[in-house]
């Protein structure tokens, strides 16, 4: 089923290209998404039985996620230009734009004083009706009074004069809106902001060699990269200056970029930053060395050493560790960097950091396995160590605080009983208090398979409590699996 497709009507006037009433009354007063979602469909709406026509070009191509999509076809159907025939799956049918409702009845005489404050603010110009209705659908839509909605119509002139177009308006006062900024305290305590801003921006405009005019967005950038990011203006001009030159016009959008991927490096200082730019030949042959390990391979490394080298190094991992672990993942059957990361992270949440650490770690991870073969082996069990004896163990060790030699005399009362037996008798000696050997001798232990198993009948609610609460148990412990 085609997403956009044409209403019969619309079909039959034989209107495909944008028209001039679309252009004049309702693109200027719409949000900048459902524009792009309007020309779109009405791109496929010519062509309707495209592949593309779905929801799932346009949410790729305009970057939007499903519920996204379907807030701005509901825009355009409270203007009556489109209409929303399903949404499992959405079809949405185009309407003439003849029909449509682009100036609404608004009540004159409630927003007189409004439109008169208006009036005092935007000089030397008329207002349009439809330009009031679309300020007044605003004020209704987001809860705002008119009063508070001047002030913001103050700053925008203050930036731009007062020929400014509606449109600009509306943009600031949505994002604004949108923040929570709507009433009058709010809205005076952004404008100080931005007015603080203003004098930065100009700051970083000149370390840029920026001759443009100095923009909200580019006041809305700051913010994201000082409140957001958390950089320094400091740090922030210190690369402007070297940088500058390299956008032109679009100077700040090319910062914009840079900072972007140096927050999601977790770079923050510009010396960080200049050592990174400097050692990108060495982090490539790092990337390389690693794919090595891992038995991968890319032409290009870049997007790997930004995405997962010097994120794992800003970690305080070390370069030779990672190599290690890599090798590791190589025997562990993990040949893909998602799949390495996720076992980075296990090693850092363990503190292991260099090739001595992880070593140590290993380490005791094989003395640990040894011991317990030397208990299967002495249990006459000739068998691999598994996760089920390595989890016995760590209760016999951790949790009940056995020595070696308590867990000696254990295993000879099990003799030719098992594992689970074995376990079994540990138990009864924790619950009986044992904290040395002299005391495990004494306690006495039915080593009779009945004897040992000593069982509760428990409730139904009984059982429910334990779970709920074994649920609430954080375990915590350095379970490291060997393949």
């Amino acid at each position: 089923m085609p997403l956009c497709r044409f209403s019969s009507s619309s079909i039959c006037s034989n209107k495909v290209s944008v028209e001039n009433l679309f252009l004049s009354s309702f693109m200027p007063y719409a949000p900048e998404n459902c524009t792009k979602v309007y020309l779109l469909g009405l791109l496929y709406c010519q062509d309707s039985a495209s592949s593309k026509n779905n929801e799932e070009h346009f949410e790729h191509l305009l970057g939007l996620d499903r519920l996204e999509l379907i807030d701005c076809f509901r825009y355009w159907e409270e203007k009556n230009l489109v209409s929303i025939k399903s949404t499992e799956p959405l079809e949405v049918t185009y309407l003439p734009v003849e029909g449509a409702r682009s100036v609404g009845r608004y009540n004159e005489k409630k927003y007189a004083p409004f439109v008169e404050e208006l009036r005092g603010i935007l000089i030397g110009r008329d207002l349009l009706p439809s330009e009031i209705s679309h300020y007044v659908d605003f004020l209704e839509d987001y809860n705002m009074q008119g009063s508070d909605f001047c002030m913001i119509v103050k700053y925008c002139v203050s930036r731009k004069g007062a020929d400014i177009n509606s449109g600009y308006i509306l943009t600031v006062a949505r994002i604004w809106a949108d923040e929570g900024v709507r009433t009058a305290e709010r809205i005076e305590e952004k404008i100080e902001s931005l007015t603080l801003l203003t004098g930065d921006v100009a700051k970083i405009a000149k370390a840029l060699k920026y001759r443009g005019e100095v923009s909200i967005e580019h006041q809305q950038m700051l913010i994201k990269w000082t409140k957001s990011f958390g950089f320094s203006l400091g740090e922030i001009l210190l690369l402007c200056g070297k940088v500058a030159n390299k956008g032109g016009k679009g100077a700040f959008e090319y910062l914009d970029k840079m900072l972007t991927k140096y927050y999601e490096m977790h770079l923050f200082t510009f010396s960080e930053m200049e050592e990174y730019e400097a050692n990108k030949q060495e982090l490539a042959r790092l990337a390389r060395d690693i794919n090595k390990a891992l038995g991968i391979y890319y032409e290009s490394v870049d997007s790997e050493v930004d995405t997962y080298i010097v994120p794992w190094l800003s970690r305080g991992i070390k370069e030779d560790a990672l190599v290690q672990i890599a090798q590791f993942c190589f025997r562990s059957s993990i040949r893909t960097l998602d799949g390495m990361n996720d076992t980075v992270m296990k090693f850092l949440r363990l503190g292991l950091m260099s090739t001595a650490s992880i070593d140590q770690y290993i380490g005791e991870i094989v003395a640990v396995d040894k011991r317990i073969k030397d208990i299967l082996t002495s249990m006459g069990l000739d068998r691999r160590v598994n996760n089920f004896d390595r989890s016995l163990y760590r209760t016999w060790k951790d949790t009940y605080g056995f020595s070696d030699e308590i867990i000696d005399h254990a295993i000879s009362l099990s003799q030719g009983k098992g594992m689970p037996y074995l376990s079994s008798v540990l138990d009864n000696m924790h619950h009986a208090g044992c904290k040395t050997l002299e005391d495990a001798k004494k306690c006495s232990v039915d080593t009779t398979r009945e004897g040992v198993k000593n069982y509760t009948s428990y409730s139904g609610e009984d059982l429910d409590a334990l779970f709920d609460n074994l649920d609430e148990i954080d375990i915590r412990g350095k379970n490291f699996d060997k393949k």
